[in-house]
């Protein structure tokens, strides 16, 4: 009979293991969520899944080209003379303004001017002895084959005379177009040949700029031309001074080895400063398309390619987007997302096709979700 209270202890002892171990079994699961309805992801909760947004904007996909060219004018020429003479006489100063059909250097002439009045007297001989022919053929006194044979003589003599008169002017080296001449090469009393250089000759109030552009901007650079497009050009020489002009000329074929295209800008050189040969910095500003423009985070990317998350009626829609451009944390998209939509900036994580969603920052503009509390 005194065994009896120990018996009943160990009975208690055991159901109180088996509560215990009861409790822990049902407490468990409640305590990590798990099969607790309100302790499920947001996206079964009505407020939905919390996000932060941002607005699109537009931006044009402006890009500036730069390229380092060199200066040439808009005529340029080296002088030689045409004949081997001696100079008699140099007409002309370094950085002097000559004109058209100025005379440069003066060679000697003399034989020639003697070779003209010749040329001229047996001229006037000829045609004398033509007219009196052709009158004479009127009364039968001359066969027409003497009238022919005079007629060819006067023909010639005008011939020689034509010759005669170019050799005067060969011994002249001549301006050939409006501009500014170089140093002479020459002095009076040198002897010249056709390997003589005189001096060069430039028509610099307008100054060629020549550069490269890659084949990929053939396209703007035909437009640039077309539309005037305005280039800015720096040199050295003036490193403060900005030279605006614009593409004048294009190489009709691209440099298979550069890949390249030969472009050439117009810069107004009216208060003659600039020089040819100079070295010019150009830079092109190539206007863009304007495209929807979103924070850099907003952009994902998956096995189709880059994408975004769009809130439309307060659902989660992913929307793919092509990137055209990145420009100081924000990227420009070749997308179907329009003008005042917003896109997903944080919460990106836990979105899916057509999830509910609550937009946190509806004070920064963005249109709360239907049933936000805020």
């Amino acid at each position: 009979m005194k065994k009896k209270p120990v018996t009943i202890a160990i009975v208690i002892l055991l159901a109180a293991g088996a509560a215990g171990a009861l409790w822990q079994f049902t407490s468990l699961p409640a305590l990590f969520g798990i099969g607790d309805k309100s302790s499920q992801p947001s996206q079964s909760s009505p407020a939905g899944v919390k996000v932060i947004t941002k607005p699109v904007t537009f931006t044009s996909n402006d890009r500036v080209f730069e390229a380092v060219g060199t200066g040439r004018a808009k005529y340029s020429a080296d002088l030689y003379p045409a004949v081997a003479e001696e100079v008699i006489a140099v007409l002309f100063e370094a950085q002097q303004s000559v004109k058209k059909g100025d005379v440069l250097v003066q060679l000697d002439d003399r034989e020639e001017k003697l070779a003209v009045k010749l040329a001229d007297v047996e001229l006037k001989d000829a045609k004398s002895l033509l007219d009196r022919y052709e009158q004479a053929v009127k009364q039968g006194a001359v066969p027409q084959s003497e009238v022919d044979s005079a007629r060819a003589t006067y023909e010639s003599a005008q011939v020689a005379l034509d010759q005669a008169k170019l050799a005067v002017e060969e011994r002249q080296v001549i301006a050939p177009f409006d501009g500014i001449v170089g140093i002479p090469n020459v002095d009076p009393g040198d002897r010249v040949d056709g390997n003589t250089l005189i001096t060069g000759l430039d028509s610099r109030d307008i100054l060629y700029v020549d550069f490269e552009v890659p084949e990929a901007l053939a396209g703007n650079l035909k437009n640039a031309q077309a539309e005037k497009q305005v280039i800015t050009a720096t040199t050295p020489s003036y490193p403060a001074q900005i030279f605006e002009g614009f593409i004048a000329a294009q190489e009709s074929r691209v440099n298979e080895n550069r890949r390249t295209l030969m472009a050439r800008a117009s810069v107004i050189n009216s208060e003659d400063v600039l020089r040819p040969g100079m070295s010019f910095t150009t830079k092109w500003n190539i206007p863009g398309k304007d495209f929807i423009t979103v924070p850099e985070i907003s952009v994902q990317w998956g096995r189709e390619g880059s994408f975004v998350w769009v809130v439309r009626d307060s659902k989660a829609e992913k929307i793919s987007a092509r990137v055209v451009a990145r420009k100081a944390g924000q990227v420009l998209l070749d997308t179907e997302v329009k003008d005042g939509e917003h896109v997903v900036v944080e919460g990106l994580q836990r979105l899916r096709p057509g999830i509910t969603v609550q937009i946190l920052n509806s004070h920064d503009g963005a249109a709360p979700a239907q049933g936000s509390s805020l």
